[in-house]
């Protein structure tokens, strides 16, 4: 019995320790690929075309930030593009905002529109379909209302639309965020961030619709508005139906700027289920591994492997937890990233917030999203007033790169 029992102990601490050097050999690569990616992907962006743009930016509450995120889109170092605010269901306040900054800048075309589209899932997506049918030109960027660009942003996303090339999007990392929830939301983008960077220097994309550009015409030849309206997760039905077309979708050589701002714990919960539920039920064969990205389980494993080099099993796991925690806010400090003294608090809470939704996603379908339910695997819903709203391949005067 005592044989058997040590056989265990010892066939424990291996698989503790594989675990461990695993998950340490995964966290160094991924944080050399987070450093080196603006330059790799930077020397990819050979793009020099400058095609009119039409912008769409869907909005409806004021997020934190809002009057920068917004007002950088009228800075932009770009010879012409216009802007449509998608405004369906937005708060009146919010309209009088964005009405405000149109005034301020009057050689920017710029209108505010409202769609009854109700075909697509997503609420999102509803609330683009109006203004991406009826947009001027074929290039299309939508950004999210708490992206900041930096005045070359949209330069910078042209150069990448390379041959090729069908989508474009941007890693977000977190800026200003307030309170533990905060700090807890921060950990989670930003270290997410550093798995989408490995990938983006490796030549992989994802869609991610914080801010994405693509060409209409190449959406409408890839099954058009109907082909992305079935999921909640629009952005990565279009990196996929752009895909199937022999389409690529690249990581720009830089990220975005996020604001944070307050949150609320259930909130952030909510909202990191979503993406879930969504990254187990689109990506099948990476999510089951997800947990070999975090500190958390290879600071356990190391505590199971432990006696195999002679330490402590509190002592393994305490150094592993610390170590990790102090590389990580060594890449922040690296690439710019907000550093604070609630920091560690934030590191912990991600673990166990992280930890928790991964866990739960096993176990559902059902997504909160915009004080409503969705079901991920559902087909879209009945078609609404505009569901028919066509895409055209290519607008008037639309551009020809």
């Amino acid at each position: 019995m005592t044989l058997a029992f040590m056989h265990l102990n010892l066939i424990v601490a291996l698989l503790g320790a594989a675990w461990f050097i695993a998950a340490v050999a995964f966290f160094t690569f991924t944080s050399i690929g987070a450093v080196l990616q603006p330059w790799l992907q930077g020397r990819r962006a050979t793009n020099r075309d400058q095609p009119p743009v039409s912008a769409i930016l869907p909005i409806k509450l004021e997020n934190p930030g809002f009057e920068e995120a917004e007002q950088s889109i009228f800075e932009q170092h770009y010879p012409a593009y216009d802007v449509t605010f998608a405004a369906t269901g937005a708060d009146p306040s919010v309209v009088a905002h964005v009405q405000k900054m149109m005034g301020a800048h009057p050689k920017i075309p710029t209108r505010v529109m409202e769609s009854s589209c109700t075909i697509a899932v997503s609420p999102k997506l509803n609330n683009l379909a109006t203004p991406l049918a009826q947009a001027a030109h074929d290039f299309i960027l939508t950004k999210d209302s708490n992206i900041v660009f930096q005045p070359d942003t949209l330069a910078a996303f042209m150069r990448n639309f390379t041959q090729g090339v069908g989508l474009v999007v941007g890693v977000p990392v977190a800026e200003r965020p307030e309170g533990l929830a905060g700090q807890i939301e921060a950990f989670l983008l930003n270290g997410h961030a550093r798995l989408l960077l490995t990938a983006s220097a490796l030549g992989l994309g994802f869609g991610v619709g914080k801010t994405m550009l693509f060409k209409r015409s190449d959406l409408a030849r890839a099954g058009g508005f109907e082909a992305i309206a079935y999921t909640v997760a629009e952005d990565t039905a279009l990196s996929r139906c752009l895909a199937a077309h022999g389409l690529k979708t690249v990581f720009a050589d830089r990220p975005l700027r996020q604001f944070i701002g307050k949150r609320r714990l259930r909130e952030i919960y909510q909202r990191q289920l979503r993406w879930a539920v969504i990254r187990r039920a689109h990506e099948v064969l990476t999510f089951p591994l997800e947990p070999l990205s975090s500190p958390l389980p290879a600071a356990i494993a190391a505590a199971f492997a432990a006696p195999l080099v002679g330490l402590s099993a509190l002592t393994a796991f305490a150094s592993t937890m610390g170590i990790w925690f102090a590389v990580e806010i060594l890449i922040a400090w690296i690439k710019g990233w907000e550093i604070s003294f609630v920091s560690p608090a934030g590191f912990i809470g991600r673990e166990i917030l992280a930890l928790a939704t991964w866990v739960q996603a096993w176990t559902t379908n059902d997504v909160v999203w915009a004080d409503g339910r969705f079901d991920v695997l559902s087909e879209a819903r009945g078609a609404g007033a505009e569901a028919a709203l066509p895409l055209k391949e290519q607008s008037a005067g639309a551009d020809k790169g």
